[in-house]
């Protein structure tokens, strides 16, 4: 009888498969390929390190022309400022000489008293109008801020030249407020007139 091991071939014909399926599976790239990888990774490089520098390159010049732009803005602000600031005192000289001369021609104010109120006149206010009824004033005119209107109460009361100050009638307007103040000048060793309306005193008796 003859007897044939079919399990050994079995087994050896797996192991024969198993030996080939896993077997390693080896790519070889030859010299020219590998430069040419190697080419196209450096230019890669290349690429990005322009693109960044450009980048970083248009950042500095924005940033720089920010800063140029914000000083060239400053400066043109303080110009406006003392561009404003100067046509604003010379309207209010105008006006001060304005009015000054049309007194004087009207010959309505002595011209010693239309001194003494001009040079007491404070800094954005103008006159409307100025009389004197022998010493005793009335003046009607506008500022641009309460302050003004403040600060020409006090110059009359401390000049010496005045007395008898009081602030009449302040009011708000477009241009600021609307303010009336009479007062009398009596400058220092000056001889009071007399209002015409007042009586005269008693004559003495001998």
């Amino acid at each position: 009888m003859i007897k044939i091991n079919l399990l050994a071939e079995r087994k050896a014909a797996k192991a024969k498969a198993k030996g080939k399926t896993s077997a390693p599976l080896n790519f070889e790239m030859g010299g020219s390929q590998n430069l040419l990888l190697a080419g196209i990774m450096v230019v890669g490089l290349l690429v990005s390190g322009f693109w960044w520098w450009a980048r970083v390159s248009e950042l500095k010049r924005v940033r720089e022309d920010k800063v140029t732009a914000e000083v060239e803005l400053k400066r043109l602000e303080d110009v406006r400022k003392k561009a404003e600031a100067f046509k604003t005192q010379k309207e209010l000289l105008e006006r001060k000489i304005n009015l000054i001369t049309e007194l004087k021609k009207k010959q309505a104010v002595p011209v010693h008293i239309l001194d003494q109120v001009s040079r007491n006149l404070p800094e954005f206010m103008w006159l409307d109008s100025l009389t004197a009824n022998a010493n005793a004033i009335s003046i009607v005119g506008k500022a641009t801020t309460y302050n003004a209107v403040s600060n020409l109460y006090d110059n009359l009361r401390a000049s010496g030249q005045f007395s008898d100050v009081v602030l009449g009638k302040t009011t708000e307007i477009a241009e600021g407020v609307s303010f009336s103040l009479t007062c009398r000048y009596a400058p220092p060793g000056a001889v009071v007139a007399a209002d015409p309306d007042t009586p005269a005193p008693p004559a003495p008796q001998s």
